[in-house]
């Protein structure tokens, strides 16, 4: 702080006078505290780790993914064809939002004419900076988890890990004497010093001023202490499994599906509220692009049996309902908040939803481990939007956020998680059938790894064959739309849609699978 003296003059008729004040005055070259101050919330966190992770995958191109993710996100606005749909569609046309189907029709009309050759991926392996970034963490990994002296591994092996130094020395025949082998081996085998016992009258101060003379027999914590290199074990090459990829034929929009959106760099990006219709419900479901993109992607037809595994909070259960043309759906989750916000979703935008029987036996709620899930007649598609690492709230949310302190070995076991998710999926579709995966991750190991790693288990554990469908030809009409990875940023199992500045929707991932046997 800088002091100033200013001096001001007063008029009198008899004399003048002079008043003096000290102003205080701030040095403006100074860096405010909060700028200084260390970001450690979960947040910040997130940021870090992104920057860390995502920069090794997409290079140059994650500066601007993260501006457009740290922005409000944009969306859609799907019309509700049980409210008054002629109305709300005139409605939002008149706010300058388009079409969804025409501006695909339009774009693919222009993709027709010039025949644009898509920019495919420069290689099907797993990118060399991502695979640098996985070689990084592992020895990071085997540097914490090993003693700093000796011979390190090559390769940290998850199934059986080494937790401390003596069970290494073990492993590794080092000449030590017989009675040292280790502590959980020799303590059991030592007599009681009686000296040393503490007596409960001491009260537990006394306990604990004596606990660190105590030897340990074991650290606490280290049972479920998980390496970070778990997570990304999950991007693997190895085809020694019959791996299909087939051209994607059957995608069509839907006829009665009604989506609004604004124009790339439109000075209109976010739609107002919505409101009730004469119907008592409301009018548009706002929800993200890429959501949209998972309920295309199963291609629905008249009578499906459709299977929602993971489906709170209901938005993509809601868009397969506004298709008209599934006959049944079920929605599936495990927990009861969740299933109930579901439900109240539905009564928002499904007339008479909680009193019409229709509803009762066409919509089906269920609270069963997506794992264990079981039905004995089969479902013709099954959406399973997983749980995962929620990238874009990760980063501007700190509430229940995945990267908590207390919640890392949930986020590290993720990719686990979503591939018994997915090979169940497999399990769970009739043959011919279609399972489309999604999550909102820009993470290859939660995208294409899981996926590869569920097709391989599905094939060895049960016998279960899925060809992967190439849905790159019918996601290049949503070019104008959404922002998709291209390149050597693509995936190969499914699509990949990037935050943008211009069309800041995302990120989402979508995968689709057939399953032929």
């Amino acid at each position: 702080m800088l002091a100033i003296t200013r001096a001001i003059a007063t008029s009198s008729t008899k004399s003048s006078q002079f008043r003096y004040t000290i102003v205080q005055g701030r040095n403006k070259s100074k860096t405010h505290w909060a700028v200084l101050k260390r970001k450690t919330s979960a947040k910040y966190k997130a940021q870090n780790h992104f920057d860390d992770f995502y920069g090794s995958v997409f290079g140059k191109k994650w500066e601007p993914i993260k501006k457009a993710m740290l922005r409000r996100p944009k969306y859609v606005a799907v019309v509700n064809n049980y409210g008054d749909t002629e109305e709300t569609a005139e409605y939002l046309t008149n706010r300058g939002a388009h079409c969804l189907k025409n501006l695909m029709s339009i774009q693919q009309e222009f993709n027709t004419q010039y025949n644009p050759t898509p920019e495919a991926a420069t290689s099907a392996e797993p990118d060399d900076k991502l695979q640098s970034y996985i070689n990084k963490v592992q020895s990071d990994d085997i540097a914490d988890i090993y003693p700093q002296t000796g011979e390190l591994p090559d390769k940290l092996d998850h199934g059986n890990l080494i937790l401390n130094s003596t069970e290494y020395l073990l492993t590794n025949k080092v000449d030590v004497q017989a009675q040292n082998n280790s502590i959980n081996i020799s303590t059991p085998k030592s007599p009681i010093d009686e000296s040393r016992i503490i007596d409960p009258s001491l009260g537990m101060s006394t306990a604990e001023a004596l606990y660190q003379y105590i030897p340990a027999t074991k650290l606490k914590g280290m049972d479920d202490w998980l390496p970070e290199s778990l997570h990304y074990s999950f991007v693997s090459t190895n085809k020694d499994f019959p791996l299909v990829i087939d051209e994607e034929t059957e995608f069509k929009f839907p006829e009665h599906l009604k989506v609004y959106t604004y124009e790339m760099e439109s000075e209109f990006t976010m739609f107002p509220e919505p409101r009730r219709c004469k119907t008592g419900v409301m009018n548009y479901y706002p929800l993200d692009c890429g959501s949209v993109l998972a309920v295309l992607a199963l291609c629905l037809s008249p009578g499906d049996r459709v299977l929602d595994l993971c489906s709170a909070p209901g938005g993509k259960a809601l868009i397969a309902l506004q298709t008209l043309l599934p006959d049944i759906v079920i929605c599936n989750d495990p927990s009861i908040s969740r299933s109930n916000r579901t439900m109240r979703t539905f009564n928002d935008y499904l007339t008479d939803f909680k009193t019409s029987n229709k509803w009762q036996e066409r919509v089906l709620f269920t609270r069963r481990d997506g794992r264990e899930f079981t039905d004995d007649h089969g479902f013709d598609k099954v959406l399973v939007d997983v749980p995962c690492t929620t990238d874009r709230i990760s980063m501007n949310e700190n509430e229940n956020n995945i990267f908590r302190p207390d919640r890392i070995k949930e986020r590290l076991r993720l990719p686990e998680l979503q591939s018994q998710l997915l090979v169940n999926a497999l399990r769970l579709v009739r043959v011919g059938g279609a399972v489309v995966y999604s999550t909102c991750s820009l993470s290859p190991i939660q995208n294409d790894g899981v996926v590869h790693v569920a097709l391989k288990r599905a094939f060895e554990d049960h016998g279960v064959l899925a060809s992967v469908r190439d849905l790159s030809a019918c996601m290049a009409s949503l070019s104008s739309t959404v922002e998709l990875a291209r390149g050597n940023t693509a995936p190969q199992y499914g699509q990949l849609v990037t935050p943008s500045i211009a069309a800041n929707f995302g990120p989402s991932y979508v995968s689709r699978l057939v399953r032929l046997k």
